[in-house]
């Protein structure tokens, strides 16, 4: 597969591999930030309430792209897996199969949403200025739903097929493209209307069609990657329901997720605005240290899965195990960078005499600095259960540690105790006992096994050294 992109992830250094396949999602990820920044700057120029109609947004944006994310997620294991175990016409289905069930989903997601917009943002407690901008923005994301859904689950299957460096050149142009529209759209610059916020909407489903025809174009043409056929898409209820299985933990977690959070930033009000601000600006700085490890368990996701279905449980363990590892090193050295540099790092993002929030800040960035390797180290292996079709298992992790241990801690090691360090602390904690789970699960070794029938006449599968690991 010369110039394809693939990166076969079943020979060769494991390590290496992973971490080549991580590159453009890390570049992905960072574009993405990049989008948000200046979609966010376009719009404060417009007024306080174009903001804070984007802040009652983010929740249903949120809630609503965690639905792709389980459906992506369970379409990647299983072209992961076929992929792994040679069946290129399985692969294929699976791949039209995770389309049709998004197709519906979205459908229905799409019609509710446009019609209920006002609804979800008065139900959010939008003030009566705020809730039409709320409402104008949300029915042109709802409208071009199916296309930002589309070139979501055209990244998570190539990704699970192996190849990240094409969806990345697709995103970093189609990226572009939003942030030269945004003004133009906003604002009415040139030969275009001025729209306000619905505009910076109307450039982000724009850009999705053109993601979206682009991803279509290459898995139809089926040169170099997958190829969709118009049969395959043709509903069958087993792999829906596979699908299903798969995705809905992710759905359930990042749902859940999104609660976690709003009760955590509920429980920091408790101590004032600066607690909040504070609070803000540390969890913007973890969420770009944090990247790394991200995107290196969206690979050892694809990695696993490839393995297990090639009946190499042995390598995927390993390649999990060195993976976690060399990510729980790496953020051991940004930690350390963090630490030193805490208030210089807050001071970024505040005006010179706000020492109050700076030095919160910085408290709390020191505590983040010890948690980055652990859950670092957590995502990772995390992302290594999903790959193996563990998504159930993935979530109770997750959730277990954000509201099971994090937000508990936090209150009463915090509020009941009245000491707002006890906050900072939860993440710590949290880290800790999640990385103590996922290395139980790990030694357990039971999860390292396929989540879907491969063909007994496959001999990459049957009269492999290590056929017997499938059933440990």
């Amino acid at each position: 597969m010369a110039g394809s992109g693939k990166v076969n992830l079943t020979t060769g250094n494991p390590l290496k591999k992973v971490f080549v396949l991580s590159i453009p999602l890390i570049i992905s990820k960072l574009m993405h930030v990049l989008y948000n920044i200046v979609d966010t700057a376009w719009l404060g120029m417009l007024g306080k309430e174009e903001v804070a109609a984007m802040a009652f947004v983010f929740p249903v944006i949120f809630f609503v792209i965690s639905i792709g994310i389980g459906i992506g997620i369970a379409g990647s294991v299983l072209v992961a897996q076929y992929e792994g175990a040679g069946e290129e016409q399985n692969v294929n289905f699976a791949a039209a199969q995770t389309f049709s069930f998004t197709f519906f989903i979205t459908i229905i997601i799409s019609v509710i949403g446009y019609f209920r917009s006002a609804d979800l943002v008065i139900l959010l407690g939008a003030t009566e200025s705020v809730v039409p901008l709320a409402e104008a923005y949300l029915k042109v994301i709802f409208s071009g739903l199916i296309f930002l859904f589309a070139f979501f689950i055209f990244n998570s299957l190539m990704r699970g097929w192996g190849n990240t460096l094409t969806p990345m050149k697709i995103m970093v142009v189609t990226n572009i493209l939003n942030i030269i529209l945004d003004p133009l759209l906003i604002f009415g610059i040139w030969i275009f209307p001025r729209l306000g916020i619905a505009g910076a909407a109307y450039a982000t489903v724009f850009s999705g069609i053109i993601a979206a025809a682009a991803g279509l174009y290459i898995l139809f043409r089926g040169k170099h990657a997958l190829k969709l056929q118009l049969p395959d898409f043709m509903p069958q209820l087993k792999v829906i329901k596979k699908l299903f299985l798969l995705g809905w933990p992710a759905i359930v977690e990042h749902a859940l997720k999104a609660v976690g959070i709003m009760i955590l930033t509920g429980i920091v009000a408790v101590f004032g605005t600066v607690y909040v601000a504070a609070f803000g600006i540390g969890t913007r700085v973890f969420s770009v240290v944090i990247m790394l490890a991200l995107a290196v368990s969206m690979a050892v996701a694809s990695a696993v899965g490839q393995n297990l279905g090639a009946g190499l449980p042995r390598r995927a363990r390993d390649l999990t195990r060195v993976s976690s590892i060399t990510v729980g090193v790496v953020l051991i050295f940004f930690g350390v960078a963090i630490y030193y540099g805490n208030s210089s790092i807050a001071s970024l993002f505040m005006r010179a005499g706000d020492k109050e929030v700076i030095e919160t800040a910085g408290a709390f960035l020191k505590r983040l600095a010890f948690a980055a390797p652990f859950i670092g180290v957590v995502i990772t292996m995390r992302g290594a259960f999903k790959g193996a079709g563990r998504t159930l298992q993935s979530m109770f992790i997750g959730i277990s540690g954000l509201l099971g241990v994090r937000v508990l801690y936090a209150w009463f090691a915090g509020v009941q105790n009245n000491n707002p360090n006890g906050i900072w602390n939860a993440f710590i904690v949290s880290g800790i006992i999640e990385v103590m789970i996922c290395i139980i699960y790990y030694l357990k070794g039971n999860w390292a096994v396929p989540a879907v029938e491969l063909s007994p006449a496959n001999s990459r599968v049957i009269g492999v050294p290590e056929e017997n690991e499938l059933t440990e």
